[in-house]
């Protein structure tokens, strides 16, 4: 029983030396673990405040400035024959039927019976119109059994011009309102008057005319001129085998034509010296059997 009592007391004695260096490391633990979150939570607020600061943005170039181009486009299309006088009708048709706003016929000339039959078409107008409309000129001259043969197009700054009309009509009129304000003050012969009047004039004309130049310049910028010509071919292309065959042909249809038709020419004017010569002919010898009798 005494054994036992001592056993149970030195047990305690062991579990009360152990218990305050356990507390210690437990504190220690809780301790460490305080300042570990706290420093996750400091670099998590840096990262935040880093992640909302903006960062200086690199320096943008300033756009270039508008130029202010008059652009006009010309195309070239080889169709056959029979099919041009079509084809260029259909585009002309095209064009007036989307109305003056988008579309106008500037020119038109066709000799389809010529020995180079051909036509020429001239349109001007609004830029997207005219642009959506010579996208589709390649297929229509395929539709019709030709091709496209050529495409050119050509800008003109108009910018420079523009200014300086713009410069001078603002001048021009700067120049006669101060005239105009030195005219309403009371004084000055009739002579003088009379020439302040004439210089009026001369500026309102001055400026009119820079006017008319300005709106020139900005209707070619916001209008496109399109040029179209079309020429026999297509079928028979340039690389075609057929195609030296088909024109020594046509070139001796043409001059077989030309020939008949010099023949019908000497003919309309030898013909009446003909008929004259052998009346009077015939009159002279009827005249003489009498006298020979």
């Amino acid at each position: 029983m005494r054994k036992g009592l001592m056993l149970a007391a030195a047990s305690v004695l062991v579990l009360s030396a152990c218990s305050p260096a356990e507390s210690a490391r437990e504190e220690s633990y809780r301790e460490q673990a305080a300042a570990d979150t706290a420093a996750d939570t400091a670099a998590g607020t840096v990262r935040a405040v880093a992640a909302r600061t903006p960062e200086p943005e690199a320096p943008v170039a300033p756009p270039a400035p508008i130029a202010k181009i008059a652009y006009a486009f010309s195309y070239i299309m080889s169709v056959p024959k029979d099919r041009g006088a079509e084809l260029m009708s259909r585009h002309e048709l095209a064009c007036a039927s989307a109305g003056a706003g988008y579309c106008q016929v500037v020119s038109a000339r066709a000799d389809w019976t010529s020995r180079e039959p051909g036509g020429r078409l001239e349109l001007r107008g609004q830029p997207d119109w005219i642009n959506r409309f010579r996208s589709q000129l390649a297929l229509d001259a395929q539709n019709a059994g030709g091709r496209l043969d050529a495409a050119v197009t050509n800008g003109e700054d108009v910018t420079r011009g523009i200014d300086t009309a713009a410069t001078g009509a603002k001048t021009t009129a700067s120049l006669a309102d101060r005239i105009r304000d030195l005219q309403a003050r009371r004084g000055g012969t009739l002579e003088q008057r009379l020439q302040v009047e004439r210089q009026l004039a001369d500026l309102q004309r001055q400026y009119d005319a820079q006017q008319l130049a300005l709106r020139a310049l900005n209707d070619r910028v916001q209008s496109a001129r399109l040029t179209l010509e079309y020429r026999q071919g297509g079928v028979m292309a340039a690389d075609s085998p057929t195609r030296p065959v088909a024109r020594a042909l046509a070139d001796a249809f043409g001059l077989s034509m030309g020939m008949l038709a010099l023949l019908i020419t000497a003919g309309s004017v030898l013909l009446p010296i003909a008929v004259i010569g052998g009346a009077v002919w015939w009159a002279v010898v009827r005249r003489r059997k009498p006298a020979a009798a």
